[in-house]
């Protein structure tokens, strides 16, 4: 690739003394207008020009400096360069991730804390194993009047979602993705539709590429309106945004100034005229691009096929933003997202520049609060068209959710988000974020089918608590209860031993990966922990008496679960004493497990049951990365990976400390003392691995994504490789420059965190 030469130059505004720089960004490369470097105006705040061209040759040695170019350098630039050209520099790099969305909800409603009496729950599991359905139930929800949070056969859940139950009134805060991330998933919209294009579909067919991503996560069709509406009114859907006999009057929400819950018949046929409008934009974009990819093979690339065919969509995806009107249409439909914000009926809503950041609501009127959230969370299709379900990042909502069957569940803090996933391979980890929640939480609740229990998910989740420490947190909601029957079943007895046995088959399972002590201190507590649940997708009215019974029941045990999970506890007298030899080899071995398992994701080095990623899915983690800021795409997750691997072998290690201080402790104590380091461990790995893959690499994630013709395949997993090979080197017995960092960066960790603790690390001679 040809290196760019970046220079800065200095102006100034019309009508204005002071001086700016401008400069195009080397790291910051994709900017969603824009097929080059971003480009950054900022003010120097001084009017005297040779100040500023003092300035403007510090920008310059900056660009013109490689090793800067990384977050991690930002330290070192603040001792050289200038603070207004320091900031010129890295905030552009941050920009998008400046502010965390749970901060921006905190300022509305701050999340209680256990001292305070309130139990944080964090809910885990599948897509349809029930979470969403349980917290209905939880928080009073009626599935059929009120249907919040919503929920569906397929994918439904796709933001954070904290319900606090606390007194009135009813409080809601709700926060948005930034516009850039916004931007990056319609573009990807329109290369699913230029791609139906390509394979000479229908408009429909086209219409409903665009309007609905690929990853299920992100449905313009929400929106925008779905094609050809109108053919579909007269159909009979149970999932009612409002039931009928609830429907106001000119199907209006009390209180409102007049706009209606529903897109009305003409603004449908608007709606369908502007789709049908991108269809043809589509179409003529789609076209452009083809031409230009067959003049440049020097043959018709519609005929291609296999391998051929592969190698020129990828440079087919790559031109279309080059291609005329296609800024224009992403931008057309970022205006038709910012009115959908004007339709808004009540609330606050606070932006960032023109772009929505927060709304704010609230009311004394359960009714009139739950309609209005759902503006931001339904998938009632009659809505299609209003709905900003898509755009949403966090839903924080406070206020008495109390159930009539479970009675004033006040100081609860039920926090759900996306589902798992069914993901098939055995390989796959938990999403950082969820784990980075695992400190706050006071409860980390597995929520599972028990139908088919225990799958490649849910294992991932058990296999993940248990080495992060926090196994005491954990509980496990068996969800679909009712429905395990068998010939073999006598009574309710033999069904719960049923499903408790394959929880106990899961946990023995992991004892060669997390070690027997942790899985040992798991079963020891796991009849306590396991609520066996059923019927939820019900109103309790229609869940039959026998089973509600014992639903009821498994539900209050588990909310005193909930409750006693903010006694606290006695401190652990135990403190345990290591060798720091062995923790060589836990390292040693845990980025060789992470560096097998993209080498044959990436075809460097097959191996068995790890299937080589199709280049499309490598680009998409490479495009998370460099466009979204963001650090994985469905199961691909290696800042999660990195982080499961290195847990699992210093785990490993903390649980053979050479001795004890004092002597003589229980086995349940000196459990209890490693799980402290280990919990400190893996908060602190998730820094180190999201600074050595990402923060470190933003120059490299960005050139990996840029490659595009002949070849951009292979050259992307070279530099995916190269990236991983330098982040977490495997330390052998010659250690390399990169390799001894790496080590005494996950050895600084762990010492810090055993001696924080009380813990001793000494050398052992033999």
């Amino acid at each position: 690739m040809t290196r760019r030469n970046y220079t800065a130059s200095k102006s100034r505004t019309q009508g204005r003394n002071a001086w700016a720089i401008s400069f195009r960004h080397p790291v910051v490369k994709k900017d969603p207008t824009s097929s080059s470097g971003i480009k950054v105006r900022r003010g120097l705040g001084t009017s005297d020009e040779a100040e500023a061209d003092k300035l403007v040759s510090e920008m310059n040695e900056l660009l013109g400096d490689e090793s800067y170019w990384s977050l991690s350098q930002k330290s070192r630039a603040e001792r050289r360069f200038s603070k207004v050209i320091v900031d010129a520099f890295y905030d552009p790099m941050t920009a998008d991730a400046e502010v965390d969305p749970w901060e921006i909800r905190d300022e509305v409603i701050p999340l209680p804390s256990s001292e305070d009496g309130y139990a944080k729950i964090l809910f885990l599991g599948t897509t349809g194993a029930g979470k969403t359905s349980l917290l209905r139930h939880l928080i009073g929800s009626h599935p059929e009047r009120d249907r919040f949070p919503s929920t569906s056969t397929g994918k439904t859940t796709i933001s954070d979602i904290e319900v606090i139950i606390d007194d009135a009134p009813f409080k809601a805060v709700i926060t948005f993705f930034p516009e850039r991330t916004v931007r990056t998933y319609i573009q990807e919209s329109i290369e699913q539709a230029c791609r139906a294009v390509w394979r000479q579909e229908s408009n429909e067919k086209i219409a409903k590429e665009f309007l609905n991503h690929k990853e299920q996560r992100f449905r313009l069709g929400y929106v925008l309106g779905t094609w050809s509406q109108e053919s579909s009114e007269s159909e009979d859907d149970v999932w009612s945004f409002e039931e009928p006999d609830l429907i106001y009057s000119d199907e209006q929400v009390p209180g409102d100034s007049g706009d209606t819950l529903y897109p009305s018949v003409e603004e449908r046929r608007a709606m369908q005229e502007k789709l049908e409008g991108y269809v043809e934009q589509l179409r003529q974009i789609a076209r452009h691009a083809i031409d230009a990819v067959s003049n440049e093979w020097g043959e018709n690339v519609l005929e291609l096929k296999g391998d051929e065919l592969d190698l020129v969509l990828d440079y087919f995806d790559e031109i279309l933003e080059k291609m005329p009107g296609y800024d224009d249409l992403v931008d057309d439909v970022i205006r038709e997202i910012l009115v959908r914000f004007e339709w808004l009926p009540a609330g606050e809503l606070r932006r960032k520049g023109k772009w929505p950041e927060r709304w704010v609501f609230e009311t004394e009127d359960r009714g009139e609060f739950i309609a209005y959230v759902r503006w931001f969370s339904s998938n009632y299709a009659p809505a299609f068209g209003r709905l900003l379900t898509p755009l949403v990042q966090g839903i924080r909502v406070k206020g008495p959710f109390q159930s009539e069957e479970l009675g004033n569940n006040k100081g609860l803090v039920l926090m759900d988000g996306e589902g798992l996933g069914h993901v098939t391979e055995t390989v796959a980890e938990v999403s950082t974020r969820f784990t980075r929640r695992y400190q706050m939480a006071d409860v980390i609740l597995l929520v599972d089918n028990a139908e088919q229990p225990m799958q490649a998910a849910p294992l991932s989740v058990l296999r993940s608590v248990a080495t992060s420490g926090y196994q005491e947190k954990l509980a496990i909601a068996f969800t679909h209860f009712d429905l395990v029957d068998g010939p073999n079943f006598r009574g309710l007895k033999d069904k719960r031993d049923h499903v408790l046995a394959s929880v106990a088959n899961a946990l023995n399972s992991m004892r060669t990966t997390v070690g027997d002590s942790v899985v040992n201190s798991m079963e020891m507590s796991l009849e306590d922990r396991c609520f066996m649940l059923g019927g939820l997708d019900k109103p309790a009215s229609k869940i039959p008496s026998k089973i509600l019974k014992v639903v009821i029941s498994e539900m209050t045990r588990m909310i005193e679960f909930f409750r006693n999970s903010i006694v606290p506890g006695e401190a652990p007298s135990a403190a345990p004493v290591y060798d720091p030899a062995s923790l060589h080899y836990a390292v040693q071995d845990a980025a060789r497990q992470f560096q097998t398992l993209w080498n044959a994701r990436l075809g460097y080095q097959p191996q068995e049951g790890i299937p080589k990623e199709h280049w499309t899915r490598i680009k998409a983690l490479t495009r998370r990365v460099a466009r979204m800021g963001g650090v994985e795409y469905d199961y691909l997750r290696p800042v999660a990976e990195l982080i499961a691997r290195l847990s699992e072998g210093i785990s490993r290690f903390l649980d053979r400390p050479v001795a004890w201080e004092p002597h003589g402790q229980n086995e349940a104590e000196e459990s209890e003392a490693i799980d402290q380091i280990r919990s400190e461990v893996f908060q602190a790995l998730h820094s180190l691995a999201m600074e050595r893959l990402i923060n470190e690499h933003l120059k490299e994630w960005s050139e990996a994504f840029e490659h595009a013709g002949r070849g951009s395949s292979y050259e992307r997993a070279r530099h995916l490789r190269d990236i991983y090979q330098t982040a977490a080197p495997i330390p052998g017995v010659e250690l390399s420059r990169e390799a001894s960092e790496f080590l005494n960066n996950v050895r600084a960790l762990v010492f810090d965190a055993i001696e924080s603790a009380g813990g001793k690390i000494v050398a052992v001679r033999a």
